[in-house]
């Protein structure tokens, strides 16, 4: 519901103290935002993907053209305004991101409408999962996620949710079938932010009284899949921007459209961190190279396959 261009401005070191200026740094503009990052993925792994939520209708250009690049089908409802623009800055050993609000000139009288379009708009597909992630606009009610979750359940859709804060507190209500939070944002779902091995086992356990399936990433270490410890292999960092949205990507890819045999969790989960770690490498949220992931995997590609 609130995609952004994601830049990242690399600088050559670290600031020394305020005033400082920087001449001639290096920037990259990407399209991303979680659900695009997520569909950008899907579509590089051979799934027939469409994407949508809200667009500001005076920079929907990069939008249209990125959607269009990787054929993934536009069903984005078009809003007044301009759609955001974060900022990753860079520097040997360190970074900060800077996230700005989305769409925060639209008003609260028509969210409801808009929410119902985008459902609407989302159902056409028929897909067969719907990933729901990201955070919402300030007027988007809070328990949009939840409505959600119950509507694609209802159409019979499995359903991936990556949120945080109330909207994802809400959406759990629903009882998606994949959740992916993170070590932090599980202290506002279970009361505690998991530090050890029992900490993230016994998270995993409470939340999958509400999840049929759970992701707890652990930052660069690696991730949590259904209470199993995945460590993420070692890369060069350049960007975070994209890393989890493609660790889910690669996840719901593997674990839910692959038909042919029952869903392999660990193989999916290898696949999801290899995917996830070989995102850092690339700036601005760009996706990897295959091949890297392959190699990151240790395995033999299944790309492209329908299953």
């Amino acid at each position: 519901m609130s995609p952004a261009i994601d830049a990242t401005v690399r600088l050559p070191r670290a600031p020394k103290g305020d005033g400082e200026i920087f001449k001639d740094v290096a920037e990259e503009e990407n399209v991303g935002g979680k659900a695009v990052n997520v569909a950008r993925w899907l579509a590089l792994d051979g799934a027939s993907v469409a994407c949508g939520g809200l667009l500001g209708e005076d920079n929907d250009r990069p939008f249209s053209r990125e959607l269009a690049k990787y054929s993934v089908e536009d069903l984005f409802v078009r809003v007044p305004g301009a759609t955001r623009r974060n900022e990753m800055i860079t520097w040997p050993g360190g970074a900060v991101k800077l996230n700005r609000t989305a769409f925060p000139g639209l008003g609260t009288g028509g969210a409801g409408g808009l929410c119902e379009a985008v459902l609407s708009r989302l159902s056409s597909s028929r897909p067969d999962v719907a990933v729901l992630s990201g955070s919402l606009p300030p007027t988007v009610p809070n328990d949009f996620y939840a409505k959600a979750v119950s509507h694609f359940k209802s159409i019979g859709c499995r359903v991936a949710l990556d949120a945080s804060g109330e909207p994802m507190r809400l959406g759990l209500e629903a009882k998606p079938d994949l959740i992916k939070p993170n070590a932090e944002e599980c202290e506002a779902l279970v009361g505690f932010v998991p530090r050890g091995a029992e900490d993230f086992r016994r998270a995993t356990e409470l939340l999958r009284e509400k999840a049929a399936h759970v992701i707890i990433s652990d930052g660069g270490a690696g991730a949590w899949f259904d209470g199993d410890f995945v460590a993420a292999p070692r890369v060069d960092v350049v960007d975070t921007t994209a890393a989890g949205d493609t660790l889910l990507a690669e996840f719901c890819f593997r674990f839910f459209a692959f038909r042919s045999a029952p869903p392999d969790l660990r193989s999916s989960a290898e696949w999801a961190v290899a995917a996830g770690s070989a995102a850092c490498t690339m700036p601005g949220g760009a996706p990897p190279p295959a091949g890297l992931v392959e190699r990151l995997a240790g395995r033999r590609s299944n790309r492209g396959l329908s299953g």
